[in-house]
């Protein structure tokens, strides 16, 4: 038994290493996948009256993206290969790879409303403003639940603690944003919310590091 064990855990070793080696090729490419799926997004956007409409017209979006990806070699068919399941929040199954000390996003398009492209929109300007965590979208996948999610990596931080209101504040005041609520900032061009202490951390080099937030684009 202790070596059917030891078996096991060398072959998930394996994969997760394959994996981080293919995330490794495909990082390369990630701005411009991140365009051209964005493109794919805006071709199949299509005029809406009504919540049916809607919710067919973001279908529509999603399935267009998984042919993209298929055709494109940007598909991954099996996410248990990523890494090690972590956790799930409302859009996110979260997986970290050990070789790659990177974390594994699956994101469902949950919070994208009933545009896909909002979500790279999102991604855009979260790279923007948070370049010490950026994003780097390297694929598609299907999710646990079976839905066509877009696989983003980022940064593994080991953090000391979270970061207090006092320093959210003043970090994005140093940005040029200033405080709509309790954690909503606006710079008249991007609205940032969400942003609260377990969505920021402090490192060990005493950075910030703002994770999950939301983002808004209030004009372009």
């Amino acid at each position: 038994m202790a070596e059917e064990n030891q078996n096991s855990i060398e072959y998930e070793q394996d994969i997760y290493k394959q994996f981080s080696q293919e995330a490794n090729r495909r990082r390369l490419e990630a701005d411009r996948l991140l365009e051209e799926a964005s493109n794919v997004a805006i071709r199949n956007k299509t005029a809406t009256n009504n919540f049916k409409q809607s919710t067919g017209s973001k279908r529509k979006q999603i399935l267009a993206l998984e042919q993209f990806a298929k055709e494109n070699a940007c598909w991954f068919s099996d996410y248990h290969l990523i890494g090690i399941y972590l956790e799930q929040g409302g859009e996110n199954e979260v997986y970290y790879n050990p070789f790659s000390k990177s974390v594994f996003k699956l994101n469902d398009f949950a919070f994208a409303g009933d545009d896909v492209q909002r979500f790279f929109d999102r991604i855009k300007v979260h790279n923007l403003l948070f370049i010490n965590v950026a994003y780097q979208i390297i694929g598609f996948a299907k999710n646990s639940k079976g839905l066509t999610c877009a696989v983003l990596e980022q940064a593994f931080i080991h953090a000391e603690r979270e970061a207090t209101e006092d320093e959210i504040i003043n970090y994005m005041s140093s940005l040029g944003f200033v405080v709509n609520g309790s954690d909503d900032f606006s710079n008249g061009i991007y609205e940032v919310f969400d942003a609260v202490p377990n969505n920021v951390l402090v490192g060990k080099d005493a950075n910030l590091y703002f994770f999950d937030t939301q983002i808004n684009i209030l004009s372009i």
